[in-house]
């Protein structure tokens, strides 16, 4: 299945990709994965839960993908996966992957790793019926590395959120239901994800310049959630589909079979798209203003205001 549709989602966690990728994965033709960077660890290895609340070992979605892709989840050597893949797409990759020599050496040392990736992406397209498959890992390398797989037709929406709304998500308690061995989700400070955050979305911007672009900052597509998947759809080359909407805010989501990532891939039934502004009056002075002072030379570029 030569060009297959990858719709990448790339930028820094905490920036709405997970409600945005479940509902894209309501259109017809459209299977959101979830955070497809982390399925040999946190699926294929510790089994964790999928979308549908099944673990990932026992879905009988994910089963058929990787009979189809491999001959069973058995028949491939995760941890060599792993390995492969930490040695060509991780954030210290992001500079080689601008020149073409470090480009090449790249795809060499990632020759394995992308063929089996391939696979995993046609199986999961033949098994679904789907046309596109919606991506959320958001790390820019991991994407740019998706990008080399053969026969895939990469597509990238860079989600970009105001930092300090970012940094206040990263610092809250947020409970790990799919898996034992954690039960709370990774947190980090302001300073950590700020830098982050510049990180990031400056190499989202450099590594896809000249390639197949979108970006969309989450707080324009909450306001305005109709506009903004219609212009995704089209950016996707799938300008007939139907929007999954109820309404002009609402999204009815139902069960996904996303791999990883926010908890809230767990929901289903009707969800309203709003804006979140909680940071506005539950951030910290001292957290709010390191947050702004490390983002300060990208704020005017992504259209946020120096003063929140």
């Amino acid at each position: 299945m030569d060009g297959l549709k990858v719709l990448y989602v790339a930028g820094l966690g905490r920036s709405g990709s997970t409600i945005l990728a479940n509902s894209l994965g309501q259109v017809e033709g459209f299977f959101s994965a979830g955070e497809l960077n982390f399925i040999w660890k946190h699926n294929v290895l510790e089994n964790r839960l999928c979308g549908c609340g099944t673990p990932f070992r026992e879905c009988p979605v994910w089963r058929e993908v990787f009979e189809r892709a491999f001959g069973g989840m058995d028949a491939v050597d995760a941890r060599r996966m792993i390995s492969l893949q930490a040695s060509g797409a991780r954030t210290r990759h992001v500079l080689p992957m601008l020149l073409p020599a470090g480009r090449r050496r790249i795809a060499a040392r990632l020759r394995e790793y992308l063929a089996n990736t391939g696979r995993l992406y046609r199986a999961m397209a033949e098994v679904t019926g789907s046309r596109v498959i919606v991506d959320s890992s958001k790390e820019p390398a991991y994407g740019y590395a998706v990008g080399m797989v053969p026969g895939v037709d990469l597509r990238v929406v860079h989600l970009v959120r105001d930092p300090r709304a970012a940094a206040y998500s990263w610092l809250k308690k947020k409970e790990q239901p799919d898996s034992e061995m954690r039960r709370y989700m990774f947190r980090m400070g302001p300073a950590r994800s700020a830098v982050l955050w510049d990180a990031w979305n400056l190499s989202a911007e450099a590594l896809w310049r000249n390639g197949r672009y979108l970006r969309l900052r989450y707080e324009d597509f909450v306001a305005e959630p109709g506009p903004n998947l219609r212009s995704i759809l089209d950016f996707a080359g799938e300008p007939g589909a139907d929007l999954p909407l109820v309404g002009e805010r609402e999204v009815k989501l139902g069960i996904s079979h996303t791999v990883s990532g926010n908890p809230n891939r767990f929901e289903t039934g009707a969800v309203e798209l709003r804006p979140d502004e909680r940071w506005r009056s539950g951030m910290s002075p001292r957290d709010r203003a390191v947050a702004t002072a490390l983002t300060l030379p990208l704020l005017p570029h992504y259209g946020y205001s120096l003063t929140g």
